[in-house]
């Protein structure tokens, strides 16, 4: 049976962020207006209950650490900035989104909490380099495997050559993507990210994690995908149908430069939001 290409995989991918599509739509708009204030975009916000208790849960757990309680969107607004509610609804709408995945691959829960563990990884890894815009590396984390989700639901049988092959060849379930598909999961992952016109730093992140100085424009972020998918899976805090802990890039680690000693700090960070953000995002 010959492979799909990624084209026709994501064919069937809706082009907006589902769910709350709208409600981002609506917040850009309102950003054009001379209008727009922090009240407007938590107005339009608190036109979905879910969503609104979500940020408010997210917002006053300890992925934060905000000494005070926050009680309406608008605070949560003013603290976190409109950008990175802008990304956690994002995130809560992809994650919605695939909700539907069959588990015959991975269960959904283990693949949305190694997702998660990465998204808190990556913050965590670009809060200590002090890397500008450090929540947006939540959202690459977030998304780093989401190709295989496309494969497992668009491409069933395709999926299931990929994994016999990994499993009898005993490889990295990535190579043995590329070599049943001709790509892997980062390509597709990078692909619905351009159709859902992510900035392209965000994208070579997600597709060049696995080699991250394959990333002309966004080398250091890829290198923290790349180090937070690393630290993850050597927790095992999930899984996206990897057994093995894929070797470190070494040069990944040489671009971030990061002290070995600030690593105990960021696991500890990661067991200690882990709980607090699954409980906001898969229940």
């Amino acid at each position: 049976m010959i492979p799909p290409g990624i084209t026709k995989l994501i064919s069937g991918i809706p082009a907006s962020l589902g769910s709350y599509a709208p409600v981002l739509e609506e917040i850009e708009t309102l950003l054009e207006s001379p209008q727009c204030s922090l009240v407007t975009i938590g107005e339009a916000i608190e036109k979905e209950p879910d969503l609104t208790a979500r940020l408010l849960r997210l917002s006053n757990s300890s992925f934060y650490g905000f000494s005070a309680r926050l009680s309406t969107v608008t605070e949560a607004i003013s603290l976190i900035g409109i950008q990175q509610v802008q990304d956690l609804i994002a995130a809560s709408s992809i994650i919605a989104q695939f909700k539907d995945v069959e588990d015959d691959f991975v269960t959904m829960e283990s693949f949305w909490q190694h997702s998660l563990a990465c998204g808190i990884c990556a913050r965590l890894l670009a809060m200590e380099k002090r890397l500008p815009k450090a929540d947006k590396f939540f959202v690459a984390g977030l998304l780093h495997d989401m190709g295989r989700l496309v494969l497992f639901s668009r491409a069933p049988q395709s999926a299931k050559e990929v994994f016999e092959l990994y499993r009898s060849e005993r490889i990295l379930l990535h190579e043995a993507e590329k070599r049943v598909l001709g790509f892997d999961h980062q390509q597709i992952a990078a692909a619905v990210m351009q159709q859902w016109r992510f900035p392209v730093n965000l994208i070579q992140a997600v597709a060049c994690h696995h080699q991250p100085e394959s990333a002309d424009l966004a080398r250091q972020e890829a290198s923290v995908v790349h180090l937070a998918d690393h630290l993850v899976n050597a927790l095992q805090i999930g899984s996206s149908g990897e057994r093995h802990v894929p070797p470190l890039n070494m040069r990944a680690w040489e671009t971030l430069g990061l002290p070995t000693s600030a690593l105990g700090s960021i696991v500890a960070g990661v067991e200690a939001q882990f709980g607090a953000v699954q409980e906001v995002f898969l229940n």
